[in-house]
């Protein structure tokens, strides 16, 4: 019994070593094929003289996204005002990028046009001996297609826009994608203004909006803390009166969402005070 699974063990034994050696011979001719193919190749010779000749920008993303503690907000605010209030800062970027892949759609014609005369497939500068043509075809082909040049030829910036808990457990999301034509749209109704004042009143009222939902409930809560629940105007508690979080400086004025240009202010206080300063 013992002698009998001796004899086994050696023949797993034997089917395995002998797999490893087939396996390795199969490696072995791999490597054997696509060397002569790499340095043989006339085709991707071509290839790679008229890929030194073409010089493509690179693919820039501005992707936005941005995650939101307050449902109310998440509804109000469209990946569409999202993009439109950061385009204020990212603006020129943008359009510069824009500019670089309309360039390389206009280069990678021309390259198409000369990489289309490479076409008889299978030349090499060396004998092929025993390899067979085949497979050297097969080879050949997958190089070419991982040395052609595929470079960014249109532009698209996606908006998505997350609503989570106080906690940070996202339980909605919304995503939108703007072609080059719609951002420089948005850039232009942007550039349309008089000093700070837009002249669109559509650009505008989606920068107050975005503007207004940076208060995050988090936020809300750190600014009643700070100011110890009370209204900073009257001095009535969160006990006897509901509170609210006003802008110091009304965003309609320039102001911002910022912890310096936040107060507490009871319904009261907040309404009298509307758009004012103080």
């Amino acid at each position: 019994m013992l002698l009998y699974l001796m004899i086994i063990f050696l023949i797993i034994l034997l089917i395995a070593a002998v797999s490893l050696l087939l396996s390795e011979l199969c490696v072995q001719r791999r490597k054997k094929y696509k060397k002569f193919v790499l340095q043989n190749s006339l085709c991707l010779k071509e290839l790679n003289e008229i890929n030194a000749r073409y010089q493509f920008f690179p693919d820039i993303s501005f992707d936005q996204q941005h995650t939101y503690d307050n449902e109310n907000y998440y509804d109000t605010i469209s990946c569409a005002d999202y993009l439109i209030y950061q385009l204020q800062y990212i603006k020129q970027e943008v359009s510069d990028q824009i500019e670089r892949i309309n360039r390389n759609k206009l280069l990678y014609k021309h390259y198409n046009e000369e990489t289309s005369t490479i076409t008889q497939f299978g030349r090499f500068q060396e004998p092929t001996g025993k390899l067979k043509s085949k497979i050297l075809l097969e080879y050949e082909q997958i190089f070419l297609k991982q040395t052609y040049i595929t470079p960014t030829i249109q532009f698209v910036l996606a908006v998505t826009l997350s609503c989570s808990t106080i906690n940070g457990r996202i339980y909605q999301r919304k995503r939108e994608s703007f072609t080059d034509i719609e951002v420089q749209n948005f850039i232009s109704r942007l550039n349309n203004k008089r000093g700070t004042f837009f002249n669109d009143r559509e650009i505008w009222d989606a920068i107050c909006r975005v503007e207004r939902g940076k208060v995050s409930n988090k936020m809300r809560f750190l600014i009643y803390k700070r100011d110890g629940y009370r209204c900073c105007k009257c001095g009535v508690s969160s006990r006897y009166a509901h509170l609210e979080i006003d802008h110091i400086i009304p965003i309609s004025k320039g102001g911002k969402s910022t912890y310096d240009n936040l107060q507490t202010l009871c319904h009261d206080c907040n309404v009298k005070k509307g758009n004012k300063l103080y």
